[in-house]
């Protein structure tokens, strides 16, 4: 890892301390720069395009991250992949539970909605190359679109929930699970509305 991966990743751990109590903006990020460098221009010369630039950041090395913790998969049916995938994804979540909420009322910002919507898509897109897939058709659009809805209604039951190590979420993650896998297609207008930036280029 360069150094200025290192940096990076510090202070984006340090900004979402901070998030956990504040809302996501520039102000956070330079504060996180000074409290690891003493600094705070590395918060703009680091994330030149703000604060959306930290959160991607931050989806991207949680989905390095999720690929790293998964195991070899052959040993599991495609389902399980998929199961697993998810619930590792969300684990990795735990220790940053609010600054997850935090950042999901960010990313619901109408100026934020299109690249939510490509950190959505790149996170189904890992796990179900992780998973085996390798259709080129539509059938491509449709199962991305369909694990979207599954991750997106996952994450937000396991936002509110109470339960012993989220034994509830990974219940309710297997029955969204079952529901889509009797679904022969998703409908175009679903897949669209989940990955709208993809008709603008």
């Amino acid at each position: 890892m360069s150094k200025r991966e290192k940096l990076k990743q510090q202070i984006l751990k340090r900004a979402l301390v901070h998030v956990s109590f504040e809302r996501w903006s520039q102000a956070v990020l330079e504060q996180a720069a000074f409290d690891v460098t003493g600094d705070a221009s590395y918060g703009w010369r680091l994330f030149p395009k703000g604060p959306l630039e930290a959160v991607s950041y931050w989806s991207a090395l949680l989905d390095q991250e999720m690929l790293a913790s998964l195991p070899a998969p052959e040993a599991y049916r495609v389902r399980a992949r998929v199961a697993l995938a998810v619930k590792i994804r969300l684990q990795l979540l735990g220790s940053t539970k609010e600054a997850a909420r935090k950042t999901t009322a960010y990313l619901a910002l109408p100026q934020n909605m299109p690249e939510a919507s490509r950190l959505l898509y790149a996170t189904v897109n890992e796990i179900w190359y992780y998973a085996g897939d390798t259709a080129t058709d539509y059938n491509f659009y449709t199962k991305r679109g369909l694990l979207a809805w599954v991750y997106s209604a996952t994450f937000l039951y396991w936002l509110r929930d109470k339960s012993d190590e989220y034994e509830a979420t990974w219940t309710f993650l297997g029955r969204r699970i079952d529901e889509v896998l009797k679904v022969p297609q998703l409908p175009k207008m679903l897949m669209e509305r989940l990955f709208f930036w993809k008709r603008h280029g």
